[in-house]
């Protein structure tokens, strides 16, 4: 027997945000790490800006940093990025001093982990040739 995939109740449409943790005092840190080394834009809006929070754009989507308690890293927690040039970024975060823990995607696709200076990991993963992007699921039918 063949089941399409339930639909939930209240469909989840996408990310409109992600919110990572840094130390009281480091948004000059964050701003080094996220716009200096990554190559983020900081967004700026008066109306929403307060003192300890930094967004920054992430594709469609917005990064933002607050200032607080930090409770430390839970082993599995991490923001995952889509990159062009990871190779490149590699090169500026090794010159930076940064470790780096290469270990590529079980389909070969190249990756790497980095922590930023607040011990948030990161996940950098190639972003792939056209001819191997991942398969649109929409219509996939599975058996249960």
């Amino acid at each position: 027997m063949t089941a399409r995939l339930p639909q939930a109740p209240h469909r989840i449409e996408g990310v409109d945000h992600i919110q990572l943790p840094i130390d009281p005092g480091g948004s000059a840190q964050a701003r080094a790490f996220y716009e200096g080394l990554l190559g983020l834009v900081e967004l700026r809006d008066p109306l929403l800006d307060r003192p300890g929070t930094l967004r920054f754009a992430l594709g469609t989507h917005r990064l933002d940093l607050t200032e607080g308690h930090y409770s430390g890293v839970a082993p599995q927690a991490h923001l995952a990025l889509r990159v062009r040039d990871l190779a490149g970024i590699a090169r500026q975060l090794r010159a930076a001093g940064l470790p780096l823990d290469e270990a590529p995607l079980p389909s070969g696709e190249e990756r790497l982990y980095v922590e930023d200076p607040f011990r948030n990991r990161l996940e950098l993963i190639a972003q792939p040739h056209a001819s191997h992007r991942a398969p649109d699921l929409a219509g996939l039918r599975f058996s249960v």
